[in-house]
Parts: structure tokens; sequence; C-alpha cells
């Protein structure tokens, strides 16, 4: 191997991810039903109206607000360790890390694309109050895009950091 694996941002992106995940589970309580992920695949704007009412009676709009701008700086976190992680991998030495390092440089692209795009919505949405048609199908139609991105670029860096270290495939 040339050089080392550069993991400490994707690292950091899943520390960031964890909280936002326990503030996003702080949305479900009570009478509230309706999470972060449900508000990102509503696909129109009547359930995402549905939604932040749901989120308004129970007196968690605040937290619902927190959870969107921690869902915004883990994007920028894990996006850039995992393009930086993916940028060290195609240095690697083995053909198998190189290939691997390709891959998730290219889906964090995408998931940062695709998760800043679906989260934009989503907060523009959140702060207005009320859904908007096109935002909130955009948004639902971004999310398995972003969710394959970050499964790849999640697998996509294990497996790679792997084969450099074992040597290969």
């Amino acid at each position: 191997m040339r050089g080392s694996i550069d993991l400490r941002w994707w690292i950091g992106g899943l520390v960031a991810f964890a909280i936002v995940i326990a503030i996003g589970a702080a949305i479900t309580q009570g009478d509230v039903s309706a999470g972060i992920i449900e508000h990102q695949q509503a696909g129109s704007a009547a359930r995402v109206d549905e939604i932040q009412a749901q989120w308004r009676a129970g007196n968690v709009r605040i937290i619902a607000i927190a959870a969107m701008i921690g869902d915004l700086v883990f994007i920028a976190i894990y996006g850039w360790g995992s393009f930086v992680a993916g940028r060290s991998l195609i240095a690697a030495s083995q053909a198998a890390a190189r290939v691997i390092g390709w891959v998730v440089a290219m889906a964090a692209v995408l998931f940062v694309m695709t998760d800043y795009l679906e989260t934009v919505l989503q907060f523009i949405q959140l702060l207005q109050d009320r859904g908007v048609d096109w935002m909130a199908a955009t948004a639902a139609f971004a999310q398995p895009i972003k969710v394959a991105a970050w499964i790849a670029t999640f697998i996509g860096v294990i497996v790679g950091w792997g084969a450099a270290r074992l040597g290969g495939f």
C-alpha cells in the first residue's frame, strides 16, 4: 500500500450520523408517529402538512428543526469523509482497493448532491410550516438514491480498507 487510508472525516461523519439519529428519534414520542424519514418520503404537500401538524401538536417541531440542521452538518462531514477515504483508496497499490476507491468517491459525490437536495427541500417546507408538492416529490425522489449512495460509501469504505490492509482480493 502506497499510503494509509484516511478515515478521520469518515469516522467523524459516522459520529455525526449517530447524533442526528438520536435527535431525530426524539421526534417520535407520545402521539407523534411520523419522524424525519416519513417527512423525507412524504411525496406530497398534503402528507408533509399532516406530518408537520403532528410535530406542532406534539411540541417536537423544534426537535425536527434541530435534526435537520444536524443532518445538514452530517452530510458535509460524512460526504467529505467518504470522498477523502475513496481518494485514499485510489492511491492504494492493490487494484481492488483502487477500483473500490473510485466507486466510493463517486458515491460520495452522489450522496452529497442527493442528500442536500432532499434535506434543503425538507428544511424549507419545515421553516415555511407548509408542504409544497414539487419540493415534497423531489425530496421523496432523491431519498432512495441518497440511501443507496450512503450504503455504497459505507460498505465500500469498509471493504476497500480491508482490501488495502489485507493486500487485495
